[in-house]
C-alpha cells in the first residue's frame, strides 16, 4: 500500500510540475513576436545571460517541448535561436559552429516564412562576424541584407526594428561613413519603440551628434545632444545625461571654450566610472588633460593624463591612445624631456596607421558593392524565369517558336552580362585608381601638415619660454621635424602617386641638379615655406636660399623671374 501511495506521489509530482512549467510560458506560447516580446526577453535575461549554463539549456528544453506540444512553430524556431545564443555564451571560441547553426537557422526561417525569426538571426550573424570574427565585410553583407526586410515590416510587429537600424547606423559611423550613419539613424527616429526600447532613439541621436561632431557641424550636434538630455527616462537619466555631457563637452573643447568644456567632461568622467565605462572614461580625460595642457596646468594635465591611461587599461580598447599619446608628447616636451617627447609623438603616429590598416572603409565598399551585384542578379533571373513561364503558358502552340526565341534571349543575354561585366571590371579600376590617389593624397597633406606642426611647436615652445634659435634646447626640438631616409623615401613614394612623372621631368629638364636641389624642387611644388624647408632637410634657412640661388644660376634665370613659374611647368 505504501509502494502503491509513493508512486502515486511521485505521478502526481511529475504532473503538478509540468502544468507548472506549461503556465509559466502562458503568455509566450502561440502569441505574435510583438505580444511576447517582454516575456521573451525576460526570459533571455534569466535564462541565457544570468550566467548559469545548465539552468538555461534545461529552460529551453522545457520551453522547446511547450512549444511542440502546443503546435507553435514559431516559439519552436525562437527557442533554436536563443539556444544559439546560449552556445555562443557557453563556448566562445566556436565561432565556425555558430555561424553553420545560424545559416540553417536562416535556411528553416525561409521556409517557414518566418520573416522576424529570418531578420534576427542574419541580424545575429553580423554580430559575430563582427565582434568574434571581425569580418567587417561579411557584416556589412549581413547588415545590407536585412535593410530592405526591415522596410517591409511594422514596428507593431517586429518591436526591434529601431534597435536594428541604429545598430547598421553605428556600424557605418565605425567606418567614418558619416553620412550613411546619419540616414539610418535618422530612419530608426522614425519607427516608434515601445517601453523596453525607449534608450533606442538616444542612441540613434547620439550617432547622429558625433556624426555632425566628425564633419565639423558642431551646431548641429549639439542640437541633438540637447535633445537627448530632453528624451531620457527614469531608470536611464544618470546614464544618458553623463554620454549627453561628454559629447557637449567635446564640441566645446573643439570651440576652444575650455571653461565651458571642464566640467561637462568631469560630469561625464564620474557617470562613466559609476557603469565602469572606462573606455568613455579615457576619452573624456585625455580631452581634459589636452585642456589643462593649454591653460598651462602640467600638473593637473598629468593626473588627467594618468588616469586616462589606467582606464583605457581597465577598457582594452586602444583607440583613444593616439590622442592621449600626442598630450603626452605635449606635456613631455614642456618638461623638456624631448626623449620621451619624441617616443610619444612615434607611438601616437604608430596607433594612428595601425587603425587605419585594421579598419579600412574599403571593406565596407566592397560588401556594398558585392551585396547590390548579387541582388541585381537576382531580380533579374527572377523576372526572365517569370517571363519565360508566362511565356510558355500562352504559347502553348508555338513551342518551336518560343525555343528560337530562348536561345536568341540566352545569347543576348550572355553577352549583356559579358559586355557588363568587362565594364563593371573598368569601373572597378578606376575607382580603384581613384582611391589610391585619394589616400595617396590625403596622406601626402598629413605628411606635409605634420611638418608644418611640428614646426609651429618648436616655435611655439621657444617663444613661451624664451629660447633663441642658437640654444641647445630648440636645436633637440627641431630634430624632430628633420626627416629620415627613410621618410624621405616614403614621401616620394606619396609625391610621385601625386604629381605622376615630376621627378623624372625634372631630372631630363634639369639634368645636374644635386640630390638636395631635387628635394628642393619637391618641396617648392608642395608650397612649403623656406623655414618648412629648412625643419625638413635639417639644414638652416640661409642654406635653403643658398640652394634656391644654384638652382637659379644654373637655370639662367633672371633675378625678376619667379622661381615658382618654373616648378609649376614642369
Amino acid at each position: 500500500m505504501k509502494r502503491i501511495f509513493r508512486r502515486c506521489f511521485i505521478a502526481l509530482c511529475f504532473i503538478i510540475s509540468a502544468f507548472s512549467a506549461e503556465a509559466q510560458f502562458d503568455n509566450i506560447v502561440n502569441k505574435t513576436p510583438a505580444e511576447r516580446y517582454t516575456a521573451l526577453r525576460k526570459f533571455i535575461d534569466l535564462s541565457i545571460s544570468n550566467g548559469n549554463r545548465a539552468d538555461g539549456y534545461k529552460s529551453l528544453e522545457t520551453l522547446k517541448q511547450v512549444a511542440i506540444k502546443h503546435n507553435d512553430q514559431d516559439l519552436v524556431l525562437e527557442t533554436e535561436l536563443m539556444l544559439i545564443m546560449l552556445n555562443r555564451e557557453a563556448h566562445k571560441d566556436d565561432h565556425k559552429q555558430h555561424i553553420m547553426d545560424l545559416h540553417a537557422l536562416i535556411t528553416k526561417s525561409q521556409k517557414a516564412g518566418n520573416k522576424q525569426i529570418h531578420i534576427r538571426a542574419r541580424r545575429f550573424l553580423a554580430h559575430l562576424y563582427w565582434y568574434d570574427t571581425q569580418n567587417y565585410e561579411r557584416a556589412f553583407e549581413e547588415y545590407l541584407t536585412i535593410h530592405p526586410m526591415l522596410k517591409k515590416i511594422s514596428e507593431k510587429d517586429f518591436p526591434e526594428k529601431a534597435y536594428f537600424l541604429t545598430q547598421i547606423g553605428e556600424a557605418y559611423y565605425f567606418f567614418a561613413d558619416y553620412r550613411n550613419a546619419i540616414n539610418f539613424s535618422r530612419e530608426a527616429l522614425t519607427v516608434e519603440v515601445i517601453k523596453e526600447q525607449r534608450g533606442v532613439h538616444n542612441l540613434a541621436m547620439n550617432t547622429i551628434g558625433l556624426s555632425y561632431m566628425k564633419t565639423g557641424l558642431l551646431d548641429s550636434a549639439d542640437s541633438y545632444f540637447k535633445k537627448i538630455l530632453q528624451h531620457v527616462g527614469i531608470d536611464d537619466y544618470n546614464v544618458w545625461k553623463g554620454i549627453a555631457q561628454g559629447a557637449l563637452g567635446q564640441t566645446a573643447y573643439l570651440r576652444g571654450k575650455y571653461d565651458q568644456a571642464i566640467p561637462l567632461l568631469q560630469a561625464n568622467v564620474n557617470q562613466a566610472l559609476i557603469i565602469s565605462d572606462y573606455d568613455q572614461a579615457a576619452r573624456s580625460l585625455t580631452l581634459l588633460s589636452d585642456i589643462y595642457f593649454r591653460q598651462g596646468k602640467i600638473s593637473e594635465a598629468e593626473k588627467a593624463m594618468l588616469q586616462a591611461r589606467g582606464c583605457i587599461a581597465h577598457s582594452g580598447m586602444k583607440k583613444p591612445l593616439e590622442q592621449l599619446f600626442q598630450v603626452y608628447g605635449k606635456v613631455y616636451a614642456a618638461k623638456g624631456n624631448f626623449a620621451l617627447t619624441n617616443v610619444y609623438l612615434d607611438s601616437a603616429t604608430h596607433m594612428r596607421n595601425l587603425f587605419e590598416k585594421d579598419f579600412n572603409s574599403m571593406q565596407m565598399l566592397r560588401a556594398s558593392e558585392k551585396a547590390q551585384l548579387q541582388a541585381h542578379r537576382a531580380d533579374m533571373e527572377h523576372i526572365a524565369a517569370e517571363k519565360q513561364i508566362k511565356t510558355l503558358e500562352r504559347n502553348i502552340l508555338l513551342t518551336l517558336v518560343l525555343l528560337l526565341l530562348m536561345v536568341a534571349l540566352y545569347f543576348y543575354k550572355t553577352y549583356y552580362y559579358k559586355t557588363r561585366e568587362k565594364q563593371r571590371i573598368v569601373n572597378d579600376q578606376l575607382k580603384k585608381a581613384e582611391q589610391e590617389l585619394t589616400f595617396a593624397t590625403i596622406q601626402l597633406e598629413e605628411f606635409t601638415k605634420s611638418i608644418s606642426e611640428k614646426n609651429l611647436l618648436v616655435e611655439k615652445l621657444s617663444a613661451r619660454y624664451g629660447m633663441n634659435e642658437s640654444e641647445e634646447t630648440v636645436l633637440e626640438l627641431q630634430k624632430i621635424t628633420i626627416l629620415t631616409d627613410e621618410q624621405w623615401e616614403y614621401f616620394r613614394s606619396l609625391f610621385e602617386q601625386i604629381h605622376t612623372g615630376y621627378l623624372s621631368r625634372l631630372k631630363t629638364k634639369l639634368p645636374g641638379l644635386t640630390p638636395a636641389e631635387v628635394r628642393f624642387m619637391a618641396l617648392a611644388k608642395l608650397n612649403l615655406t623656406y623655414k618648412e624647408m629648412a625643419s625638413t632637410l635639417g639644414i638652416s634657412v640661409q642654406s635653403v636660399r643658398v640652394i634656391r640661388h644654384r638652382i637659379r644660376k644654373k637655370l639662367n634665370l633672371p633675378e625678376e623671374a619667379d622661381l615658382k613659374d618654373v616648378v609649376s611647368t614642369i
